[in-house]
């Protein structure tokens, strides 16, 4: 994992889903779901937050806000300018998190 803590992620999550849901360049329809992936995140962060423990989010949870991340990144990310590359940065950072979260639930079940 690279030398990032676990709440840059979630910063940078929540940053570029409210960039997206701001910018006109992506279409309302498909930032719908992402209102609801940043209250899932938002929820699962303050739950960290609390417990210092990634693992306070439902597992069905998690794989709908990496199928909702993985359907705008796909729909956007070729069309996205270079330095605005939002969708990848938020693919990415979700995907440290899900890896950290992973890495968890791994060691908490030896």
């Amino acid at each position: 994992m690279p030398n990032r803590n676990i709440d840059s992620y979630f910063k940078g999550v929540i940053e570029n889903i409210d960039i997206i849901l701001n910018n006109d360049f992506y279409k309302r329809e498909d930032k719908h779901e992402l209102i609801s992936v940043k209250n899932k995140i938002v929820s699962w962060q303050e739950n960290y937050k609390t417990k210092k423990s990634l693992i306070g989010i439902d597992p069905k949870d998690l794989e709908y806000i990496d199928l909702e991340i993985t359907d705008i990144f796909d729909k956007y990310m070729i069309a996205e300018s270079y330095y605005e590359n939002y969708t990848e940065r938020l693919s990415f950072d979700i995907s440290q998190l899900e890896s950290a979260w992973k890495e968890e639930m791994l060691r908490n079940n030896k």
